[in-house]
């Protein structure tokens, strides 16, 4: 900013000389005009002098400001052209910006052109990550999904064995799910979705079993309410994962009350009667890490984020409502894109 600081003090200092200079010619006039009636036509060459000067120097410091701008109002057209999912940084690099954009703006430029490259680096690391470790998970997953298949077939297994088996099948599921989440949202936003068409109404039934016994254990209430059964073209594991997060919100924060959960025909409705939240823990509850409850730190506070990056993934928005002491709802709305009914 130095340079342009130094060009608006040149402009001030430039204009104060002038305005110096039809000052005093103004006073010169004056004189002339009274001081010696002899010479009348002194007093109008010295007003228009005066209006040659202001005018010259509005003129001037025009030039001198447009000149400084000029560098300024490029640099946010360019800024102005990136997408906001993926900014262009191209524009900015040093062999593109213009030569006559020196000074404050060329070095904000090259600043900003190596961030954008350093952005870029990050997100593509993370995303490469992201499904490398979802596809490393998977194969694990695998052989507990397969080895707990074929100890189901014992008959000789009893009830108890089998519930716990029957759960460690539910978590390899939920897993399984996430995993497939994960490599969703690593994948570029450009890649079309692998869709079909399912029934919503499978789709909660299933996660809200998985949900039931950690409910009973906590002798809360759990009610389900389907009242329309709309047919969503999506991919089912994504409904699944978003669902499986909100419902398990829903049980970690309810000790007491009910779980109840809704199906419209245009959006699914997870309600429930735990600690709520206040209007500060609800502006940030999609923030990554972020846990209203320090009473009750449970959970790596990632669920509701990954349920809102998913469901803006496929176009359905997630809405909290919460009250502290209350309950919070939790709902998921279809865009009729992908509503059959």
């Amino acid at each position: 900013m130095a340079s342009t600081q130094r060009h608006i003090r040149e402009i001030f200092l430039l204009q104060l000389a002038i305005i110096c200079l039809v000052v005093v010619l103004c006073v010169l006039g004056l004189q002339a005009m009274y001081g010696s009636m002899a010479l009348p036509w002194l007093s109008a060459v010295a007003i228009a002098i005066a209006l040659g000067a202001i005018v010259s120097a509005t003129w001037m410091g025009y030039r001198a400001t447009k000149r400084v701008v000029a560098p300024m109002e490029w640099l946010l057209r360019e800024v102005a052209r990136w997408d906001p999912h993926r900014p262009d940084t191209v524009a900015l690099a040093p062999g593109n910006v213009p030569a006559e954009v020196q000074g404050d703006a060329r070095k904000m430029a090259e600043a900003l052109h190596a961030l954008g490259q350093r952005l870029d680096t990050y997100v593509t690391r993370e995303r490469d990550f992201t499904r490398d470790a979802s596809h490393e998970l998977r194969t694990p997953l695998t052989v507990i999904r397969v080895a707990t298949d074929l100890i189901g077939h014992d008959e000789a297994l009893s009830a108890r064995s089998r519930r716990s088996l029957g759960r460690i099948q539910d978590a390899a599921e939920s897993m399984e799910s996430l995993m497939s989440a994960l490599l969703l949202l690593a994948r570029d936003s450009e890649v079309p979705l692998e869709t079909e068409d399912f029934d919503v109404r499978e789709v909660v039934e299933h996660e809200v079993e998985k949900v039931r016994p950690v409910l009973e254990d906590k002798g809360v209430a759990l009610v389900l309410d389907m009242q329309a059964e709309p047919v969503l073209h999506a991919p089912p594991r994504v409904l699944q994962v978003i669902v499986c997060n909100l419902l398990s919100n829903a049980a970690r924060f309810t000790d007491t009350g009910t779980v109840s959960v809704r199906l419209l025909h245009d959006r699914v409705e997870i309600e429930d009667t735990g600690i709520g939240m206040d209007a500060a823990a609800l502006a940030r509850a999609f923030e990554p890490f972020y846990r209203a409850s320090i009473e009750q730190p449970v959970g790596p506070g990632l669920g509701l984020s990954i349920a809102q990056r998913l469901g803006r993934r496929c176009g359905w928005p997630l809405q909290l409502a919460s009250v502290p002491g209350q309950g919070t709802r939790a709902s998921i709305l279809f865009a009729a894109v992908n509503r059959d009914q």
